[in-house]
């Protein structure tokens, strides 16, 4: 807990998060997407994404976490939350269409789950630039050695950045009140998830999407509670919190009683 709170600590110093909301910065959002999801690991077919941009259907209805790299304002990875959509709430969500077959029957399966309020975390990934240390690029999820004009403790906060993602898409979702959550994610991620004390609770089975992976559950209950009862997630949000309360004030996704919506 002390190391992860010792890096978290100056991670905003060499890292701006933010909540993509305008042109400019959802083009940086799809560059990173394009980077890793096309060229790195060929998700996604490049004659697919013209302009070097990935994009879907779904980034109309979602809220895009962007991480920059204050020094060089280089794009360091993203994430989004997707919501059900508002004129068809029962439109499926991408873990519906992809991971269907593979979920358990019981009270987490999405079609038990109220729509409103549904959500999915999605497309998480980090630049290359910033994870391809030894041992670090076989997966989407992940720092780069050697980088010229940094210091060492600039290059020990990079693999924090898929941490930064979870923790800001995690805020938004409490935030804005999202009572299921569900995602896509590699075995391995959700234990280390688990090991911090994120109660991911797997629905499915493993399943081939992009290589073995298996879809989970998160409710705003677990959310809250692994906030009070994890001491390292405790601390953890009280950095990222602030930052996401701002971001969402500023991209108005909350707003103040006397604001007009």
């Amino acid at each position: 807990m002390k190391d992860f709170k010792e890096l978290m600590e100056p991670f905003p110093q060499y890292f701006q998060i933010m909540i993509a909301d305008t042109p400019d910065l959802m083009k940086k959002v799809h560059q990173v997407r394009y980077e890793v999801f096309c060229k790195e690991f060929h998700f996604e077919r490049e004659e697919d994404c013209p302009g070097g941009l990935e994009k879907d259907d779904y980034d109309a209805q979602s809220v895009h976490c962007l991480i920059v790299h204050r020094a060089s304002n280089r794009p360091a990875g993203c994430v989004r939350l997707i919501y059900t959509r508002e004129d068809d709430p029962s439109a499926a969500l991408p873990i519906e269409r992809y991971c269907g077959a593979s979920f358990h029957p019981g009270d987490t399966h999405p079609s038990r789950l109220p729509r409103s309020g549904l959500c999915e975390i999605s497309r998480l990934a980090v630049s290359g630039y910033f994870r391809k240390r030894r041992g670090e690029s076989a997966s989407p999820v992940g720092v780069v050695q050697n980088v010229p004009t940094i210091s060492e403790l600039e290059e020990r906060t990079f693999p924090l950045i898929s941490l930064a993602l979870f923790l800001a898409v995690l805020s938004i979702s409490i935030l804005t009140q999202r009572s299921n959550s569900l995602s896509v994610m590699e075995p391995w991620l959700a234990r280390q998830l688990r090991m911090m004390g994120f109660s991911f609770q797997q629905i499915g089975e493993v399943t081939e999407y992009h290589g073995a992976r298996a879809p989970f559950h998160y409710s705003l209950e677990q959310a809250l509670a692994n906030k009070e009862k994890s001491p390292l997630l405790r601390e953890l949000f009280k950095l990222v919190d602030p930052i996401i309360e701002a971001e969402a004030q500023r991209a108005r996704l909350v707003y103040n009683a006397h604001d007009e919506l």
